[in-house]
This record gives C-alpha cells, structure tokens and sequence, in this order.
C-alpha cells in the first residue's frame, strides 16, 4: 500500500453556518413528554435543526462538524482511493444526563469508520500530541528511507 500527500483540510459545507452572525438562533419545541421549550442554538453551531421542532427532550444535540484531510491510500486494485483522516464534530447534548455529554465534546474520526467519542478538551490535547509525535516520528523514518535510497545505489 503506497500512501500518497495529504490534502489540505477543508470545511465541509455541512458545517458551514446556517444562520447570520447577528445573533442566536432559536424555536420553540414541542415536547413529546408534554409541554413546550424554546430552544437557543449555541454561536459555533452549524446544525440546521431540521425535524428538531418536536421530539423528547435529550433528543436534542447542537454541532459543527470538521472536516479532516483526504489521505490518498493506493490500492493495487484500485488505484488511489481518498480516505477522510481526522475529521470530527464539536457537540453538545445539552439535555444528557451523561455530563461528558452535555457540555461541548469532540467526536473524532481517527480514520474511516472508526470513532472517538465524547473527548473533553485535555482528552483531544492528548490525541493531538500522539499524532504531532507520531509525524515527528515519521520525519525521522523519511530521513531514514531517503539515507537508505542514497545509500543502496
């Protein structure tokens, strides 16, 4: 498997802002319990809402997803194939009685597929230290691999 450049990182129009910057957001919410609420979107959310006017009342999550870089795998069999690294979402499930979950968490997706769920601040400082000193790492392998091609001419 030939592992070829990163892309940059973009954002993904899914979490570009859906409302003006002139203030919160809010609507009122039927509650499936009974009763009513007017929900406020927090400033950073990106979530459009829809399908959120009624519903129980933890069913409610606020968010603004991150895209990560496309880091092109080559496969013999098909070629390069773009798989999405480090991409994520900033989240808050105001109403959770999980208290990692109801205030502002990070959902990670170290790769395709997989996922590191409710990551509080010092956990993704954590996650980010691994991978600087991962590529730190391979700097060093590069360094290695180019002495080598030098030196088996």
């Amino acid at each position: 498997m030939t592992i070829l450049p990163l892309e940059p990182a973009t954002v993904s129009s899914e979490s570009a802002p859906n409302h003006p910057s002139s203030g919160p957001r809010t609507w009122p919410r039927q509650i499936k319990s009974g009763g009513q609420i007017v929900e406020t979107c927090p400033a950073w959310c990106a979530d459009r809402h829809r399908g959120d006017e009624s519903g129980f009342l933890d069913d409610l999550s606020h968010g603004a997803r991150f895209d990560g870089p496309q880091l092109h795998v080559f496969d013999a069999e098909h070629g390069s194939l773009p798989m999405p690294v480090l991409a994520g979402r900033i989240n808050v499930d105001p109403y959770s009685s999980d208290p990692r979950r109801s205030v502002p968490h990070i959902h990670l997706e170290p790769f395709q597929d997989e996922v590191m769920e409710c990551l509080d601040p010092d956990e993704f400082a954590a996650v980010i230290a691994q991978v600087r000193a991962h590529c730190d790492r391979l700097d060093k392998v590069h360094a290695q691999l180019v002495k080598a091609r030098a030196e088996y001419r």
